[in-house]
C-alpha cells in the first residue's frame, strides 16, 4: 500500500527505556492494563516521550497512545509543563469536549493529543504525521491500528514519523515497526524510511546471504555490513547446528550445503509436512530426490551421510573443522569475489571465502 502510494511513507525512531515488562501478566493475549500502567506510567518514562518529540518530531501533529486514563492525563501534563500545546482525548469527556479538542488539533491549535483506547480506530485526521507508541502491546493488530492512525495521505504531508518506546522484556514478544516491515528485531531506523530500509535488507539478504541481518542495528550498520566481518555469520542456522558438522546455510526455501563441481544438496519442507533432500547441479534444471525424512534433524543427518558415502572427496571440503578453512583466502577466491563486487574484509579466512562463493553460486542458480 505504501509502495503503491495509497499510504504515506513511514519513518521511525526507537527510544529504549530501562523498564522491564517481564512481571506484567497477560490476559486474552495482551497485557493486563492495570499492571501495565503501574510499570510504564513513571515520570522519567513520560519525560522521555517529551524529549523524543522535541528531538525527532518538533512541530509535528502527534498522537500519543497511552495505557489508561491516568497515563494519558500524566503524559499530557508532561507535555504541557514542557510548553508544548497538548490535550488529552478521553472517553470520560463529553462528546462536545472531544469534538472541540479534535477540531483544535485539526486546525493546528494543538500539537499533541494523548489518549487511551479512543483514537485506535475510527478516527480520521489525515494531517497526523507523528505517532508515539507509549503503550506496549503484544498484539500486532493493535500496533498496526495505532500506526494506521497516521498513514493517511494529505497535501504537504511528507511522511509519518513513528516513535517506538521500547521497554525491556525477555518473556514477551512485542511488535514494532520490525513486525510491519522486514526489519531486524532491535533495529533503530534513526529517522530512516522503513520501506526503503526493508528493501535494502531484502537485497542484502538475496545478494550476500552470509551477512547476519539480526546483527544490524541502524541504517549506518547496513552500509557497513558488506565490508565488516563482525556482521558475517558462517555458522549453520541455530535450529540445525546441533545435528551437523558441515557448512549448511539457510535459503528462503530451506537449507543448502554446497559441494565441489557445482553441486549442492538442499533440504526443503514439502506438502506432507516432511522434508525432501535433493541434489542439484549448476546449469541443470532437474533436481534429484535423494530421500525424505519426517524431521529436520533426520533430514540433515541423512544428507550428511550421503556426502560421506557418495561424495567422500567432498567431505573435507564441507566440514567446518577442516584445517584449511583457517588459512588465508586464495588469490582465485579473491578474484571471484572481486568479479562479483564483493569486498574481502580484514580477517576473512579461506573457508569463509569458500562459503561466500558457494552461497553466491547457489543464490544465482535459481533453484
Amino acid at each position: 500500500m505504501i509502495a503503491d502510494r495509497y499510504l504515506c511513507p513511514i519513518t521511525g525512531w526507537r527510544v529504549d527505556t530501562d523498564l522491564s515488562l517481564d512481571n506484567v501478566k497477560v490476559r486474552h493475549g495482551d497485557f493486563i492494563e492495570s499492571q501495565l500502567a503501574r510499570v510504564v506510567n513513571m515520570p522519567l518514562r513520560n519525560s522521555l516521550l517529551v524529549k523524543a518529540y522535541r528531538d525527532f518530531a518538533p512541530g509535528r501533529r502527534a498522537i500519543v497512545f497511552c495505557v489508561d486514563v491516568a497515563h494519558a492525563k500524566d503524559v499530557h501534563r508532561a507535555f504541557a509543563e514542557a510548553g508544548i500545546r497538548a490535550a488529552p482525548i478521553l472517553g470520560e469527556l463529553s462528546r462536545d469536549e472531544r469534538r472541540r479538542t479534535l477540531a483544535d488539533f485539526s486546525a493546528g491549535k494543538i500539537d499533541v493529543v494523548t489518549n487511551c483506547n479512543v483514537l485506535t480506530e475510527g478516527f480520521d485526521e489525515p494531517r497526523v504525521d507523528c505517532v508515539i507508541m507509549a503503550r506496549p502491546t503484544r498484539s500486532k493488530l493493535l500496533y498496526a491500528q495505532m500506526v494506521g492512525r497516521g498513514t493517511r495521505l494529505h497535501p504537504g504531508k511528507k511522511d509519518l514519523m513513528c516513535i517506538d518506546v521500547a521497554d525491556n522484556s525477555r518473556t514477551h514478544q512485542l511488535p514494532g515497526l520490525h513486525s510491519l516491515f522486514n526489519l531486524p528485531l532491535n533495529m533503530n531506523l534513526n529517522g530512516g524510511n522503513a520501506l526503503e530500509i526493508d528493501r535494502n535488507i531484502e537485497r542484502l539478504n538475496r545478494t550476500q546471504p552470509w551477512i547476519d541481518i539480526s546483527r544490524i542495528r541502524t541504517p549506518e550498520d547496513l552500509k557497513l555490513a558488506a565490508e565488516r566481518i563482525e556482521f558475517f555469520n558462517f555458522e549453520p542456522p541455530a535450529e540445525i547446528r546441533a545435528y551437523t558438522q558441515n557448512t549448511w546455510h539457510a535459503v528462503p526455501a530451506g537449507y543448502r550445503l554446497g559441494l565441489p563441481e557445482g553441486e549442492w544438496i538442499s533440504i526443503e519442507p514439502n506438502l506432507l509436512d516432511t522434508w525432501d533432500m535433493r541434489l542439484s547441479r549448476v546449469h541443470e534444471s532437474a533436481t534429484f530426490l535423494l530421500s525424505r525424512a519426517t524431521t529436520l534433524a533426520a533430514a540433515v543427518r541423512s544428507a550428511d551421510r550421503f556426502v560421506v558415502v557418495h561424495r567422500p572427496d567432498a567431505r573435507r571440503l564441507v566440514e567446518r573443522s577442516a584445517r584449511w578453512r583457517n588459512e588465508l583466502p586464495s588469490d582465485k577466491q579473491k578474484q571471484v569475489l572481486a568479479r562479483n563486487r564483493i569486498p574481502v574484509p580484514a580477517g576473512l579466512t579461506r573457508g569463509q571465502a569458500a562459503q561466500m562463493i558457494s552461497q553466491l553460486v547457489s543464490a544465482r542458480s535459481g533453484h
